[in-house]
């Protein structure tokens, strides 16, 4: 399950650890900055008051009670009828779990659509983002440059000359004399080609 660690600035300023576990996983952004608000209005040390969650900066709240048809206007409960709650302002992303690193302080539009993208193509997406980061990594982009997957490098390439028709209608004599693990080498060295070994599948990618 993808996670992250949000902790509070202010208090992590002032030495106290204040911080939660928040799961991803068919969230959008509105519910995890829901739930870096809550954790941020138990702050030890508030530097801003913001609206009260339950009545909306209004300070009452309505009710119907059971032994009565009318609704009535109460105090809310939470805010006590101040509207404003205190509040840390500032969070940061001190951990990650199963989604990709981007960073102390990404939009979390953009790392929502990391871990949908993790999860819709596995293991290649990860492979993908070890190779060329998290912060530059698009679903275009992974579609373009995907280059096969194969148990390991001189596997991929044998297939890849295979699958290309590299050697034409050479005989088989001849190709018997083409080193693979030269031409290999030269794909790597000169920057066409990169590999990424993850869960033991490696997964090769066009550098164009």
């Amino acid at each position: 399950m993808a996670r992250i660690y949000v902790a509070s600035l202010s208090d992590y300023n002032a030495g106290h650890l204040l911080g939660e576990w928040i799961d991803l996983d068919g969230k959008d952004t509105d519910d995890v900055q829901g739930e870096i608000a809550a954790m941020l209005r138990t702050s030890k040390h508030p530097n801003v008051t913001v609206d009260c969650p339950q009545c909306g900066g209004a300070g009452w709240v309505f009710e119907e009670p059971e032994d009565r048809p009318a609704v009535a206007q109460l105090e809310c409960p939470t805010c006590k009828g101040a509207c404003k709650l205190p509040s840390a302002e500032e969070w940061s992303i001190h951990d990650y779990d199963d989604c990709p690193d981007m960073g102390e302080n990404p939009s979390l539009e953009a790392l929502l659509e990391q871990v949908r993208l993790l999860d819709e193509h596995g293991d290649a997406w990860e492979a993908y983002v070890e190779w060329i980061g998290a912060c530059n990594a698009t679903e275009s982009h992974f579609e373009d440059c995907q280059a096969g997957e194969a148990v390991s490098e001189s596997d991929w390439v044998y297939g890849h000359v295979e699958d290309t028709g590299l050697l034409g209608d050479a005989s088989e004599t001849l190709t018997n004399y083409f080193n693979y693990d030269a031409y290999l080498r030269d794909l790597k060295s000169g920057g066409q080609v990169a590999f990424e070994r993850v869960n033991g599948t490696v997964y090769a990618f066009w550098n164009n």
